[in-house]
């Protein structure tokens, strides 16, 4: 009798345990895809870093309406891969060059030193496994600049923040750091130059686990001060 009540208590414990498993799918199977040495080799392959899609990051692409792309297997998931790495990869690394018109000296009520904020934009479409997508590329800053000859000169910038705006696939753009030079275009100084590195993370599910790819990227740009009706352009 106490053998055939051992065998009752361990046959109903592995019933609950196997009843628990049944009910953490998602847990066991995001293990299963992190530890898949087919993710190492990815990594290695296309110079790039995968990590889990924590909730916060997933509930914040669904609520901007971001499409979170599904993939049956790994092997599916490595051709989006490899046409969104090949697309940034091939991408000239040019400079984004702009100009800002900011009052005259003589008749503004600017003081000789001045702070201000200025997002600088540009159209960067995207192509390879997220064609058609429209992104635009944003880099937001605070400057101070005086006058010299009445012509406006930067003295400083405080603050350097970058993000993409317009996208409906789940990717977004996280910058690690960011460095600014002075040179000049017309007068001394009268133009910034910003180095902005980051990495873009994408969001897709694989077996209907959620997974982010981190891949590095480079924004460099530029904002040239240009005295109202005045000039060398």
């Amino acid at each position: 009798m106490i053998i055939g009540k051992k065998f009752i208590f361990v046959a109903v414990v592995l019933s609950f345990v196997i009843f628990l498993v049944s009910f953490q799918p998602g847990v066991y199977a995001e293990a299963d895809i992190m530890s898949n040495p087919q993710l190492d080799d990815l990594a290695e392959k296309y110079d790039v870093e995968f990590v889990p899609l924590n909730d916060n990051k997933l509930e914040a692409f669904k609520e901007a309406g971001m499409e979170i792309k599904n993939f049956k297997d790994l092997d599916e998931y490595e051709s989006f891969l490899a046409d969104v790495k090949r697309d940034i990869d091939d991408k000239i690394d040019t400079t984004q060059e702009f100009s800002l018109e900011v009052p005259e000296r003589e008749t503004s009520s600017i003081s000789l030193a001045s702070q201000n904020n200025y997002t600088i934009n540009w159209y960067a479409p995207m192509a390879g496994g997220l064609a058609g997508l429209m992104a635009w590329k944003n880099v937001a800053v605070v400057y101070d600049y005086e006058y010299q000859n009445n012509w406006p000169y930067f003295t400083g910038v405080s603050s350097i923040k970058s993000y993409l705006s317009g996208l409906q696939v789940a990717v977004s753009w996280e910058q690690l750091n960011a460095t600014k030079t002075y040179s000049t275009k017309c007068r001394n100084r009268d133009t910034a130059n910003f180095k902005i590195n980051g990495y873009y993370l994408l969001g897709a599910e694989v077996q209907g686990v959620p997974i982010g790819v981190k891949i590095n990227d480079t924004w460099n740009t530029s904002l040239t001060l240009n005295p109202s009706g005045a000039g060398c352009f």
